[in-house]
């Protein structure tokens, strides 16, 4: 009888972890290419340098600069694309309009179309809260997403808003780590030119992979956060 109870238990147990795969593999932010993306994300490369086949850093970060100046070009206006919808590299040219999340979406697109390493960065401020787990959770807190892209000398951070990268002065990437360990001074940080907004030099936590605490900026578009899971797991390591 207690085996019987034994095998029910443990069928019940790999039901609900099935279920839970399934769902959280539902919801899951899609990152790849579609047909879509091929046919505009040239549009925003069209006054774009392109890389060379064996490219330097140097020509890595002029490139990384221009894709980001032709996105906040393209879309110069902060407005947002509405809930519930794609925001993807056709929507913000065809609206011409688009917020941190938006560009920010688009952006890694483009490199990625590129053939560089991305992963997304929602920077939660803790300055009103004192604590990442009260961040993540409370409405209105002040928040940023921003791209992070792999470059030869290590990875750096493009802002969405404003035509900023995290460079310091020798022209080397600084990661969002490094610019988390700033706050409290346990890394020093020379900047070729500061950050566009306060969040960067007050205290803040920030989540790999987390495109919406809501989950209405991705299908199928429900209260389930927008998450991609193979850059969240980065969180971890």
């Amino acid at each position: 009888m207690k085996v019987k109870k034994k095998q029910s238990l443990l069928i019940s147990i790999a039901f609900l972890i099935i279920c839970a795969a399934f769902v959280l593999s539902y919801h899951a932010v899609d990152n790849s290419l579609t047909e879509e993306d091929r046919q505009y994300i040239p549009i925003y490369l069209s006054d774009v340098v392109l890389l060379p086949e064996n490219p330097t850093y140097r020509d890595e970060l002029r490139f990384i600069i221009a894709v980001q100046r032709s996105v906040l070009n393209i879309a110069p206006r902060n407005d947002g694309l509405p809930l519930g919808q794609k925001r993807e590299p056709k929507e913000l040219y065809t609206a011409k309009t688009g917020m941190c999340f938006d560009r920010s979406r688009v952006i890694e697109k483009i490199f990625k179309y590129s053939g560089f390493k991305t992963r997304h960065v929602s920077i939660y401020s803790k300055e009103k809260t004192d604590s990442a787990i009260k961040s993540l959770i409370t409405p209105g807190v002040s928040s940023h997403a921003v791209s992070e892209v792999l470059t030869k000398n290590g990875w750096l951070i493009v802002d969405s808003n404003a035509p900023w990268v995290s460079t310091d002065t020798n022209n080397q990437p600084v990661s969002i780590d490094n610019i988390q360990l700033s706050i409290d001074n346990s890394v020093q940080i020379k900047w070729d030119k500061e950050p566009p907004t306060s969040i960067y030099a007050e205290p803040f936590t920030f989540v790999f992979g987390l495109y919406s605490r809501h989950g209405y900026f991705y299908p199928p578009y429900n209260f389930v956060p927008d998450i991609n899971y193979g850059e969240i797991v980065q969180n971890a390591l």
